[in-house]
């Protein structure tokens, strides 16, 4: 795809960047760059009973760190975030590092705001707080042990509510980017098969949302397009064994460039449905994402056939496909075969339903509510919500 001579765009800070396994064990003179008093986040107690803490405990203490520790267990709330940075007074900390899933990452990200605003975090929430950040935090460097939000590269913590009048928010600001991202694959060998195919499907949503979004440029393209060829070749085989680390590689490297391209371009209809049905339901956002890729993009492909007059988008699809095929195919096979592709994703990777999470056809209708379709190519209506929706119950 050639672009005009006159194009303008603009990129959003990222982290610097270490990544390779084994490289984790850099941690402890990484942290020390910023001081020695440390507030470890992890999520439950699996990384603390694995083999890589003791080293990683010995290393720290052996340059003088003080380790304070809190766990952050399933998607991060507001009061969950407020308990924990109330307990540590203002300069008693010097850097934040968060070890784990996603939402281990976006509760890190939080504390590390707050430690510095020294309010409440709902105050500061996109969509239901009052005031705006003041951008200042304690530095934070990002340890992803799963391949799933791209956490790691992006600005924004994602707190959840989740209940009758729940919702899913950002806390957000340009300086929230990590200071470092260390992505070392062999962190996520131990992830289970079924946490990393819904981890593994919010990765690729996110690559594809990127790449087929209104609000996309050729930097944010072809970091997408790079992504979705590690992601398509080594998510089932990362489901499949566990072990590979050139699949664990590929995946990580995946889920990096979806937090850089998503922070970039912005997303579609996958995640503007999967935020809704994540702020009603304890239904983790992965799993949400790889429920909603297959039947979305049908939609979204068959308004834009409908339309016929975004051949952009409409070309896109069809290198998607391509990229799945590995060999070049007519533009409406293309698009046919990414589709087929994303249902076949569904199959192998054993994707349910809704109602395992308890979503009922009663409770379509306040989805919708919430729900957004923003950056897609197209923007569906109410019935179409509806069907994507059904088709998944």
């Amino acid at each position: 795809m050639r672009y005009h001579m006159n194009m303008s765009f603009s990129c959003k800070p990222t982290p610097a960047l270490v990544f390779g396994t084994g490289n984790h064990r850099k941690l402890p003179d990484l942290v020390t760059t910023f001081g020695k008093k440390l507030l470890l986040v992890v999520g439950g107690t699996s990384f603390l009973h694995g083999n890589d803490w003791p080293l990683l405990q010995a290393g720290l203490k052996e340059l003088g760190v003080q380790i304070h520790i809190e766990q952050i267990e399933g998607e991060p709330s507001p009061q969950l975030i407020d308990a924990i940075w109330t307990r540590y007074p203002r300069n008693s900390i010097d850097c934040v590092v968060a070890i784990g899933g996603g939402s281990v990452l976006d509760g890190g990200k939080a504390i590390s705001a707050m430690l510095m605003e020294r309010k409440p975090v709902y105050t500061f929430l996109e969509g239901v707080g009052t005031e705006k950040t003041s951008g200042a935090k304690v530095p934070f460097i990002a340890v992803p042990t799963t391949s799933g939000t791209g956490s790691e590269a992006t600005s924004n913590a994602v707190l959840s509510q989740i209940g009758e009048k729940g919702f899913k928010k950002s806390l957000r600001h340009d300086n929230y980017v990590p200071n470092i991202a260390v992505i070392d694959p062999a962190l996520t060998t131990s992830c289970p098969p079924g946490l990393t195919a819904a981890c593994g499907m919010d990765t690729f949503s996110q690559l594809v949302e990127a790449y087929l979004s209104t609000n996309g440029s050729p930097f944010t393209d072809a970091l997408a397009l790079d992504g979705i060829r590690a992601v398509a070749r080594s998510l089932p085989v990362a489901c499949r064994n566990g072990a590979d680390l050139t699949a664990r590689a590929d995946m990580s490297y995946g889920s990096y460039l979806s937090g850089i391209v998503l922070a970039n371009a912005g997303l579609g209809v996958v995640h503007g449905m999967a935020s809704a049905l994540g702020g009603f339901f304890a239904i983790p956002h992965g799993a949400a994402c790889a429920l909603l890729m297959a039947p979305a993009n049908r939609l979204t492909l068959t308004r834009l056939r409908e339309n016929g007059s975004d051949e952009k988008s409409l070309s896109k699809y069809s290198q998607l496909g391509e990229i799945i095929a590995d060999c070049p195919l007519p533009a409406a096979d293309g698009q046919d075969r990414f589709i087929g592709y994303l249902e076949e994703l569904a199959v192998e990777l054993g994707i349910g339903g809704l109602h395992d999470f308890g979503v009922t056809a009663g409770d379509i209708d306040r989805i919708i509510a919430e729900s957004t379709s923003k950056y897609n190519p197209v923007q569906l209506e109410h019935a179409d919500f509806t069907a994507v929706l059904k088709e998944i119950l």
